[in-house]
C-alpha cells in the first residue's frame, strides 16, 4: 500500500501530479482555489499535530511535485458570495438563480424540516424506538444493518424534501445520493447526540449505541485481533469523530432549520467528478437557493452575522470524518473484518 509523499499516510493515489491521501489532495485543492493574505510558517507556535502548518505543508506538496496547473476551478462558487457578505452581511442583492428555479421565502428549507419531522415519525416505527433502545448496543454488523434499512428512509426523504431530487434521472439520483449520504450519516450523528446530549456514543437510527470500541468490530468471528489491537487500530478514528466533528458540531447548537440548511447544501454538493454538467448547474443554483435562504432566516432572527460562517464551517468538519470513515472501511479490508458490500461501496464512492 503507498504512502502518502506529503504526510506519509496511508493510503495514497495520484493526486495533482504526486502520490498522496485524500485529506492532503483536498488541502491543496483548497489552497488553490481560496485567495489568501501572505502567510508565513508557524510551525514554531504549534502543538505536536499530524501536519506541519499551511505553509510548510504546501511547500511540501510542490516539493514532491503537486502541479497547481492540474487543478480545477472551485469546487463551489459561493465563495463569492460569501466575500460579498463579509464586506456588508446584510446585503446580497443581484445573485442569479440558473435553471428558472424561484426562490420563495425558505421554501426549499422548510419543505425539508417538514419531512425530516416525518423521516423521524417512521423511525420511530419502523426501529420500534423507546427510552429502553439507549440500553441496547450494537456490534458493527447490527449496526450497519440499522444504517443500510435507514438508508431506504433517507432515500424516500431526499425525494419527498425535494421536488428537483424527485425530477432527476435514476442515474443521476444516485450519483446526487450516493455522494451525499456518508456525509449526511456523519451529521445526523452529531444531530443524535445533541438529541440524547452525549458526545462519547454513536447512535444508531433506532436510538441504540454502539459497543466500545474494542468489542465493536468482534461481530465477525474470523477476526483474530485482540481488544487492544482492535483499539490501537480503530481508537484513533473513533476518537477524531468523538472530538473533532461530533463535539464541535453539538457544541453549535443548530437548530432544525440550521440542520436541514446543511442537509442540503450536502445533498447538493457541485463539486464532484462524477457530474454531468448540467447536473452541477443544477447543484450551484440549488446551492445558492439554500444559502439565500439561511441568511434570510438569520436576517429575520437578528443573528449575528458570524453565525452564517460558523454554519457554513460545519461542512469541513464533515469532510474530514468522511476521510476517517474511508480509512476505517480500508483498516477492516485489511483485518479480514466483513463489512455490507453495498455499505462498503457507498462509503468508497468514486466521486473525485
Amino acid at each position: 500500500m503507498s504512502s502518502c509523499q506529503v504526510c506519509n499516510s496511508p493510503p495514497a493515489s495520484y493526486h495533482f501530479g504526486a502520490i498522496t491521501c485524500r485529506a492532503c489532495a483536498a488541502f491543496f485543492r483548497r489552497y488553490v482555489n481560496t485567495k489568501k493574505s501572505l502567510i508565513y510558517c508557524n510551525c514554531f507556535m504549534r502543538k505536536v499535530d499530524t501536519y506541519s502548518c499551511r505553509f510548510c505543508r504546501m511547500e511540501k506538496c510542490i516539493a514532491v511535485g503537486m502541479q497547481i496547473s492540474q487543478v480545477q476551478g472551485p469546487r463551489d462558487p459561493n465563495n463569492q458570495l460569501k466575500r460579498k457578505m463579509m464586506e456588508n452581511p446584510l446585503s446580497c442583492e443581484g445573485l442569479s438563480i440558473e435553471h428558472g428555479i424561484k426562490l420563495k421565502n425558505l421554501e426549499l428549507i422548510s419543505r425539508a424540516c417538514n419531512n425530516y419531522r416525518n423521516l423521524e415519525l417512521s423511525r420511530n416505527t419502523i426501529f420500534n424506538r423507546s427510552e429502553n433502545r439507549i440500553n441496547v448496543e450494537l456490534d458493527l454488523r447490527d449496526f450497519a444493518s440499522e444504517i443500510m434499512l435507514d438508508v431506504k428512509l433517507q432515500y424516500k426523504f431526499c425525494e419527498l424534501a425535494f421536488r428537483e431530487f424527485h425530477n432527476l434521472t435514476p442515474q443521476d439520483k444516485k450519483v446526487i445520493f450516493y455522494n451525499c449520504c456518508i456525509r449526511w450519516n456523519i451529521f445526523e450523528l452529531s444531530i443524535y447526540s445533541t438529541k440524547y446530549n452525549n458526545t462519547t456514543q454513536f447512535y444508531s437510527p433506532s436510538g441504540a449505541v454502539t459497543k466500545p470500541v474494542r468489542e465493536f468490530y468482534k461481530s465477525d468471528p474470523r477476526v483474530k485481533l485482540s481488544g487492544e489491537e482492535i483499539t490501537e487500530v480503530f481508537g484513533p478514528i473513533w476518537r477524531f469523530h468523538f472530538e473533532k466533528v461530533i463535539g464541535p458540531l453539538v457544541e453549535l447548537k443548530l437548530d432544525e432549520v440550521e440542520n436541514m440548511a446543511l442537509f442540503g447544501l450536502l445533498l447538493w454538493d457541485p463539486g464532484y467528478a462524477n457530474l454531468s454538467v448540467e447536473l452541477a448547474e443544477r447543484c450551484h443554483a440549488l446551492r445558492k437557493m439554500i444559502l439565500r435562504e439561511l441568511k434570510v432566516y438569520y436576517e429575520e432572527h437578528d443573528t449575528n452575522p458570524g453565525r452564517y460562517f460558523e454554519t457554513l464551517d460545519s461542512l469541513n468538519l464533515i469532510e474530514k470524518s468522511e476521510e476517517r470513515c474511508r480509512r476505517e472501511i480500508e483498516l477492516c479490508g485489511v483485518y479480514n473484518i466483513e463489512i455490507d458490500q453495498e455499505r462498503r461501496n457507498m462509503i468508497l464512492w468514486e466521486k473525485y
